[in-house]
This record gives structure tokens, sequence and C-alpha cells, in this order.
């Protein structure tokens, strides 16, 4: 698995327009793991917040990040740096801190349909954190203390002139300790939650 963290040049009008959109960052990352006519593996990302405006991506390949810098010449404030992130220092018990940026949804029937099922974001704190811990017991963590940092609702448009998309965005913040080793890795490497490709999902571990 894979670390790569990018800083953006926000004077370069592709940044500014992926900075702005989620579903154009994510297809410009594309073009780092796949040609134009293949389908790309999955990957994570998260944008973080800054003076200079930096994207993390987590993948299972090694990405090509000179096709963005052909494709796109000055996208990037610096050369993008990657590194290999060794899963087998992991142990159970283990406990680390955690940073997350996730889209916490609860199901619900239609009122208008009960047939169907709806989606819904999850504004409360107290509920955004039960979701976190609901989301460690499947994915092999128990949650020691977390805080919600950031919990905002977002637009975004997939195309121009389309209807938006609303989606609830919590940032996580906390230490959590490794209850299950191999669903914890699967965890890190297929992420938390819903919309994924669009910059959610992504759990960051670091000892301390």
């Amino acid at each position: 698995m894979y670390l790569s963290r990018l800083q953006l040049d926000p004077r370069h009008k592709q940044a500014r327009t992926d900075l702005a959109n989620p579903y154009e960052l994510h297809a410009t990352l594309c073009h780092a793991f796949a040609e134009a006519n293949q389908t790309p593996p999955r990957f994570l990302w998260r944008a973080e917040e800054g003076k200079i405006p930096t994207v993390l991506v987590q993948s299972v390949e090694m990405p090509n990040w000179e096709k963005l810098t052909q494709r796109f010449p000055g996208y990037f404030a610096q050369r993008p740096e990657s590194k290999p992130i060794p899963l087998e220092h992991l142990q159970p018990g283990q406990v680390l801190r955690f940073r997350l940026r996730a889209n916490p949804t609860v199901t619900r029937k239609d009122p208008h349909n009960p047939e169907k099922r709806k989606r819904h974001g999850l504004k409360d704190v107290e509920a955004q954190l039960e979701w976190l811990s609901r989301q460690g017991r499947k994915g092999g963590f128990a949650v020691l203390g977390a805080m919600v940092a950031q919990s905002e609702r977002v637009r975004m448009f997939k195309h121009t002139g389309g209807s938006p998309i609303v989606l609830q965005s919590v940032l996580y913040e906390g230490h959590l300790r490794i209850t299950d080793l191999e669903a914890f890795k699967n965890t890190l490497t297929g992420g938390l939650g819903h919309a994924k490709a669009l910059g959610f999902g992504l759990l960051s571990v670091a000892r301390g």
C-alpha cells in the first residue's frame, strides 16, 4: 500500500477546478493510475486544509504522478511524495492516533414509498460518534476517544447545470485500539463509509 502527498498550486486553473469539485478532483487523480480507456483501481483520498492545498492519496498500486505533470504542467506546487505504508508493524491491542473524514449515514424507509430506503446524513454529534463506534466494531478497532473536529453539509455537482448532491462531511480525530488485525488491515485499505470516490473514508493512523 502507498501513501502520496500532493500539494496543488491554487494559481493553476485545473487545480482550482479540482479543489472546488470532488468529482473533478477524483477524475484528475485517476490519470495517475490508468489510461483514459482503462478503469482505474480503487483508491482513497482526502483534501487537507492549509496554506498550500494538500491532497493525501492512499492506494494499493503505486501511482504515476508524472502523468499529471505532463497532462497539467504547473498543477503541483511541489513534486509529489509517495511512500510505501508497511502494515506488518501493526499488532492486536496496539493503540494509534487516527484522523478520518467520513460521510456518516443511516438508512431509513422512504415515508413516500415504504418499499424504498433512503440514506440520510447524520447531523447530531452524538449520532456521528455512535456511527464511528459501529464502524469500528465491524472494522477491527475500538474507539478509545474521539472528537468531531469539523461537521458540515457540502454541496457538489457531478455535472455542470445538474442538481446538487448534498453530503454530511465529518472530520474525526482521536485514538483507537486494534481489536482484529486482519479486519483492521481491510479497513485501512478499503476505507470507511460511503462516498469514498469523493474524498471520504481514508483512515489515517499513526503511533502516539
